[in-house]
């Protein structure tokens, strides 16, 4: 699992608060935390979908582990352990697999459409999920898109082309102390002086 490519690109609320446009009730996972080895899961009962249909809008907020280093992913699937694939308008890009929700460091949610074939299924015997580096918080079943609040953070100027929602995007200017380059000149500078101090020295030896 470890060698698992991630895709970017996910139709999520990723690195942003999740507003409900309309009154809806959220389950509580209770801090679920999946692990790493995909052992773990979690189950949503069958009542949590009674309203739910092929337009509905299915939202989990989770905690990434922060430790990670390689990956994080959430894979949705019905009461039989089938993964609930969107194959279409409102769902993610999969991850290569195509088993599971990719899903970056600093995001908090992930929102998807269940397909019409699966409604069914879900409203009998609800949800189950794994994953990998993720700790489930609540899940929303709602009739309207969640909007989404970008951090201030992620108001970064014109010039950098970092991903969105990104805190940690390196300054373009290169005499930024940031970068290094101011350093790298003061520590020459300091070899330089020593060095002719190491000079002078012999010749008056």
């Amino acid at each position: 699992m470890k060698a698992f490519k991630l895709l970017a690109g996910v139709a999520a609320a990723a690195s942003a608060a999740v507003i409900l446009t309309s009154a809806v009730s959220a389950y509580d996972f209770g801090d679920k935390n999946l692990g790493k080895n995909w052992s773990l899961n979690a189950t949503v009962g069958a009542s949590e979908f009674a309203d739910l249909t092929a337009d509905s809008y299915v939202t989990v907020t989770f905690e990434a582990d922060q430790e990670e280093e390689e990956y994080w992913s959430l894979k949705p699937m019905d009461s039989s352990w089938t993964f609930i694939d969107p194959n279409g308008e409102g769902g993610p890009e999969l991850a290569e697999g195509k088993d599971a929700y990719p899903v970056e460091k600093d995001w908090t949610s992930i929102t998807f459409k269940i397909p019409a074939d699966f409604i069914d299924s879900v409203k009998e015997g609800g949800m189950v999920f794994i994953g990998h580096s993720l700790t489930l918080k609540t899940l929303t079943v709602s009739d309207e898109a969640p909007v989404t609040e970008a951090p201030a953070a992620a108001e970064a100027p014109a010039d950098n082309n970092d991903a969105v929602g990104s805190t940690n995007a390196p300054s373009a200017d290169k005499t930024n102390a940031d970068t290094g380059v101011e350093g790298v000149a003061t520590i020459a500078a300091v070899s330089l002086i020593a060095g002719a101090v190491m000079v002078i020295s012999r010749k008056r030896k």
